[in-house]
């Protein structure tokens, strides 16, 4: 009796072993096979860094499809140096009224920042029309370009047009906060409303 009751507590302790070692391989099995983890992408365009070089930004607003001699755009290019806006006429972006700002490293330094909190470069997946040509016939297309900055996307777009009937200003490459990088550049011009003024983009 004692020599089966042995045996039964070996198979006992074996099964209980065999058990975990099936619970510990299925485990491992399926490690990593489940739900993915979401990831955040980063925006690693440390744009301030290159507040002494002679990197540059730009914010362009383009009027609606019309004809040439009504076509207008509003550029703003910022560099340590200089602040700069123009109004421009047709679709060759020819300057007919243009101001100039002088500006310094020290100035430009947090201006840059600021874009960068506010996701200048930050950009939208695949699924975004890369070619904003004919995207926004009626509205106005935004251009968020710039130079010198590496790893940065030279040149992305947004619009006063809808997309797949989400919410106005989604059609378009760029996805940083579109109010906020408008407001920061038109604030780079003392003069913005008196050069600006009389300027139709409809």
């Amino acid at each position: 009796m004692k020599h089966n009751t042995t045996m039964k507590n070996v198979l006992v302790i074996i099964g209980i072993i065999a058990f975990l070692l099936a619970v510990v391989l299925i485990s491992l099995s399926f490690q990593g096979r489940g739900v993915p983890v979401e990831k955040n992408i980063v925006n690693t365009v440390a744009l301030d860094e290159s507040a002494n070089s002679d990197a540059t930004v730009t914010f362009m607003a383009e009027g609606s499809v019309n004809g040439a001699e009504l076509h207008r755009s509003i550029r703003i290019t910022v560099s340590k140096d200089s602040r700069l806006i123009e109004v421009l006429g047709g679709y060759q972006y020819i300057p007919i009224k243009s101001q100039s700002y002088p500006n310094t490293p020290e100035a430009y330094k947090p201006f840059l920042t600021a874009l960068q909190g506010a996701g200048f470069t930050k950009e939208k997946g695949n699924q975004a029309a890369s070619n904003p040509e004919g995207q926004c016939p009626l509205g106005n297309t935004y251009f968020f370009s710039s130079t010198g900055f590496p790893n940065a996307s030279k040149k992305l777009w947004s619009s006063s047009c809808s997309a797949g009937g989400l919410s106005s200003g989604t059609l378009g490459t760029f996805n940083g906060d579109f109010g906020t990088v408008q407001r920061l550049f038109q604030k780079q011009i003392p003069d913005y409303s008196k050069i600006t003024s009389g300027v139709n983009l409809n």
